[in-house]
């Protein structure tokens, strides 16, 4: 999670008039070090300052104040800058980690408020990812957590994007209804089901293997039958909140054809997704989510884009645009097909 894999911030390095930019939401409570701004001013004062961070959509900095600050007592009227596409609670959390990283760190005080905000925004995070975040220990986090009533989830997301349960023993349990829903399922599916170890899993098993020699036939099959029951009708109840005026079949439910989504389903997605540190924190969920952004572009941005294009690259743009979208209907054709698939159970 290091400054160079910031998520849903852009490669492309623009050029930014500073009359534009907003220095305001920076997690340092005591705001800019004069100081340190006039460093940066001074230091090298022939050579380009790094390219800072701005929200696109706020023109707010995200990671840079100073060097802005500092370009300013230089004279310069722009700055180098990237963009990030993501909401305002990534973007703090991006914040956050670009200024405990380099830079003028933060205080031991704004790295605890910046967890207690995380915390709130994020109660699924595990202490160790918000820890990762902010500089301080995850058992810090951990006291952070439990002083604040930060909400309690029965799962959390850890750095690497995996969900494990919080109780070790809610875990097994999930295990063990799948066993016994299917005495054949893996080590590694059950695992990725339940959220525990491969371990956790062989263990259960050895445990239900032993209780088959002194369980009773008929107690047993009682069991399954219940734990199958269950999971119908939690199914169920799942499809129908979902789609309550759709036909409750599950192939039907899940079928290759979603409907299609307005501007404002559309950007509430992609909030949800670009929260999902199951894709922020790896290389494949990164890319997703960049091009995603395409997706949320608006009326207003499209018309822009064709306005401001020069005459001479239109002919390029639109060769590629419509390759872009004849990509897009192939992918959206594999997801129809997986989304079939996992419909099925055969």
């Amino acid at each position: 999670m290091s400054s160079e894999r910031e998520t849903g911030v852009g490669t492309d390095v623009e050029l930014v008039p500073i009359a534009e930019l907003v220095l305001k939401g920076s997690p340092r409570s005591t705001g800019e070090d004069a100081e340190h701004a006039r460093s940066l001013a001074e230091l090298d004062s022939e050579a380009e300052l790094p390219p800072i961070v701005v929200q696109r959509g706020t023109n707010r900095v995200i990671d840079g104040i100073h060097r802005v600050r500092a370009a300013r007592l230089r004279g310069e009227w722009a700055i180098r800058a990237r963009y990030f596409d993501g909401d305002d609670a990534g973007a703090f959390v991006l914040a956050v980690e670009s200024n405990v990283r380099h830079g003028l760190p933060l205080s031991l005080a704004d790295r605890k408020s910046a967890a207690r905000r995380i915390l709130r925004e994020h109660p699924g995070w595990s202490n160790r990812a918000v820890a990762s975040v902010v500089g301080l220990s995850p058992k810090t986090v951990g006291a952070l957590r439990e002083q604040h009533g930060a909400q309690v989830t029965e799962v959390r997301i850890g750095r690497d994007g995996r969900v494990r349960p919080v109780s070790a023993a809610s875990g097994r349990e999930r295990a063990r209804e799948i066993l016994l829903r299917d005495p054949t399922s893996s080590l590694r599916t059950v695992s990725a089901a339940a959220g525990v170890s491969p371990g956790t899993v062989r263990s259960v098993r050895m445990q239900l293997t032993g209780q088959a020699t002194a369980v009773v036939p008929e107690q047993r099959a009682g069991e399954q039958r219940a734990t199958a029951q269950r999971v119908t009708a939690q199914r169920a109840a799942e499809q129908r909140a979902a789609s309550p005026k759709q036909n409750p079949d599950p192939r039907r439910a899940r079928g290759p054809a979603p409907r299609p989504a307005g501007p404002d389903r559309t950007s509430a997605m992609l909030r949800a997704l670009r929260s999902d540190p199951s894709l922020r924190f790896n290389e494949s969920g990164r890319l997703l989510l960049s091009v995603l952004a395409v997706a949320a572009m608006d009326a207003n941005t499209r018309e822009r884009l064709v306005g401001d294009l020069p005459d001479h690259c239109v002919d390029f743009v639109a060769e590629l645009a419509e390759a872009s979208g004849q990509a897009w209907q192939e992918l959206a054709r594999r997801l129809a097909e997986r989304r079939s698939a996992t419909a099925d159970p055969n």
